[in-house]
């Protein structure tokens, strides 16, 4: 909190907590500070101009990524929705806590989108701008209740106290149009408030009014000469005369500045490989600059011949990860092994990768109704025989590892039995010779009852449990260790959490090769470039010396690009998107080779035909090629 910062600053003057004066507020309604704008105009390194304290829809506040809630814009509801990071389903804008955490982290500031704290929706403030609390329409039941308290003492100060009981959660409705339906049964206020979409244009009229961040507001004084002119007809411009002028002056400015960067980019190539120092060239006085003297650019980079490759010294290897077993009760035909890397993946002139990435395809014991109709036309009848699709996926598409996704025993999902879950598991063992993993879903109660019974029934096989995570691992976790398993440690998109949850099995005696991690992530669009670089952060923190973070990753490519648009529009739809089926392929392995670059170990397919692409890249990079 702010007394830690300040407590903080006056142990160390130069560490990370700095105080930021105010200055003048620019405006109250969205919390706009002069000194704040010029704090976060140089400190972004000029990348954002401003930002509104109090507004999700004009220039909102920007986060790390550490956050844990999200605020989404839902235009057909006209207003908000908030989703915790332990929440793991959908959200009414059609992608979970993950993919939303994209286009939030990262320092981004994107209108309609909004990271913050628990705390903070019980604010005063929280979207002051846009009119408060009453623009609150969907949250998730876990949330609702923890806040329900302090909530309604908000509620009732806005004069709306029965407010939390017409807030929808996942129970009532996910989809936006249900919502809304919802809203109007309950008469909830946002649907007779302003639009929110008219909040998001004022930043384009503010900007003839509010000074530029970051740079002193300076009084424009007319010269005499000017203030002796008397104005008349005879000083207008007319509408042609004012484009020709800004297009004279808008080509010398990038004449300029292309000059500019030009003469800096051979200034470092120069400095970096040649040993010269920079050439200082003066701004010409006219457009039409002289000559740079001495070699050309060309000629200077066509003098270097050779350079040293800088190694990164890897102080701790990735953990190897043993998959099936032969021995002690398993009766696997193939055993792979992952991690053991000394390197950042592929980085093979500064390390070593002795275990390739392995590809994975996934069975269902039942198929959710959402499941892409371009991959229901691969598989045809296959989808109903679990056994039969796990032997296909391997023979025909080479699966290194088959993952069994247990679904169906989710009590609103089929409610099937544990024995049954067993049973399907057995059948899968008996048809492939490759290990196996097992994947789960978000009811503790009931997977942890599953996954217990197939861990005992299936002992000695060394299965991948997928997944344990910090609110639910001690019995699964248990289960590896008595029937001689390994496991899926799943952390939403947070380097410390991902630490944190390592750090909670190892005070168990997990070992760090019975542990494999999976840091979440988005499809290609759905916020893979955030979830990309947590990933990278992982990989470069474990190799830099943290044991805590060296174990190898695995990631699901297959199904977040089942979740996606781009897999279900076809053609009719969207006629510039091209053939779906062909769409769908190089989506799943777009976002597949993204994740192997970012150090996955293992990518769980869906597109048979992505997964082949997958296997072929991988290869080659292991072979240099």
């Amino acid at each position: 909190n702010w007394l830690d910062g300040k407590a903080a600053y006056e142990i160390d003057e130069t560490g990370p907590n700095q105080p930021v004066k105010k200055g003048d507020c620019l405006d109250p309604v969205k919390g706009v500070w002069q000194g704040i704008n010029e704090y976060v105009y140089a400190n972004s390194h000029k990348a954002l101009q401003e930002f509104c304290a109090y507004s999700i829809m004009d220039r909102p506040m920007t986060s790390c990524g550490c956050f844990e809630v999200i605020c989404a814009y839902v235009p057909e509801c006209n207003g908000i929705m908030v989703v915790n990071r332990e929440f793991t389903g959908d959200t009414p804008i059609g992608m979970t806590f993950s993919t939303i955490a994209g286009n939030v982290g990262g320092g981004q500031q994107t209108p309609g989108f909004m990271g913050c704290g628990k705390v903070f929706l019980t604010s005063r403030k929280f979207l002051f701008a846009e009119g408060g609390h009453k623009r609150v329409i969907w949250m998730p039941k876990e949330l609702k209740t923890l806040l329900a308290d302090d909530l309604k003492k908000r509620f009732a100060e806005q004069g709306a106290p029965d407010l939390l009981d017409k807030i929808a959660d996942e129970s009532i409705a996910t989809d936006p149009n249900a919502i809304k339906a919802h809203m109007q049964k309950v008469g909830h206020p946002a649907l007779t408030m302003d639009d929110m979409g008219a909040f998001a244009q004022s930043a384009a009229r503010a900007d003839n009014n509010t000074p530029q961040a970051g740079r002193p507001n300076v009084k424009e004084e007319p010269t005499p000469d000017a203030a002796s002119q008397p104005s008349g007809p005879g000083l207008a411009f007319t509408a042609e005369q004012m484009d020709a002028i800004k297009a004279e002056i808008s080509a010398q400015v990038r004449s300029n500045l292309t000059r500019e960067i030009v003469q800096e980019i051979i200034n470092t190539l120069s400095h970096k490989f040649l040993g010269a120092a920079p050439v200082e060239t003066a701004a010409p006085a006219v457009p039409a600059a002289a000559k740079p003297a001495g070699p050309t650019a060309a000629e200077r980079i066509g003098a270097v011949k050779t350079f040293a490759i800088k190694r990164e010294k890897c102080e701790v290897p990735i953990s190897t990860v043993t998959l099936g077993s032969k021995t002690n009760g398993g009766t696997r035909k193939v055993i792979h092994q992952i991690g053991g890397a000394t390197c950042m993946p592929f980085h093979l002139w500064e390390g070593e990768m002795p275990h390739r990435p392995l590809v994975a395809m996934e069975v269902f014991d039942v198929v959710g109704e959402k499941y892409p109709s371009v991959l229901r036309q691969i598989y045809g009848d296959l989808l109903a025989d679990p056994v039969a699709m796990a032997r296909t996926c391997v023979e025909k598409f080479g699966a290194d590892l088959i993952s069994v996704r247990l679904e169906g025993t989710h009590p609103e999902k089929g409610n099937r039995s544990a024995k049954e879950a067993l049973d399907l598991v057995k059948a899968i063992l008996a048809a492939v010779d490759v290990p196996l993993i097992i994947t789960g879903h978000n009811n503790f109660d009931r997977i942890n009852e599953v996954v217990k019974t197939v861990a005992q029934g299936c002992a000695g096989e060394n299965l991948l449990l997928n997944w344990v995570e910090t609110d639910n691992y001690r019995t699964i976790a248990g289960a590896a260790m008595a029937y001689g398993h390994t496991l899926v440690a799943q952390s939403p998109i947070d380097v410390n959490m991902a630490k944190q949850l390592n750090i909670l099995l190892s005070n168990m005696d997990i070992k760090p090769e019975q542990i494999v991690m999976d840091p979440m992530t988005g499809a290609l669009g759905y916020g893979l470039e955030y979830s990309y670089s947590v990933m990278e952060r992982i990989r470069l923190t474990a190799l830099g010396g943290d044991k805590m973070l060296a174990g190898p990753m695995i990631l699901s490519p297959g199904q977040e690009c089942a979740k996606t648009k781009e897999l279900k529009a076809d053609a009719t739809q969207f006629p510039n998107w091209g053939d779906v089926a062909k769409r769908a392929a190089l989506w799943e392995l777009t976002t597949a080779t993204s994740f192997l670059h970012a150090g996955a170990d293992i990518v769980i397919m869906y597109h048979p035909e992505a997964a082949k692409a997958v296997k072929r890249t991988i290869s080659d990079l292991m072979d240099r090629k």
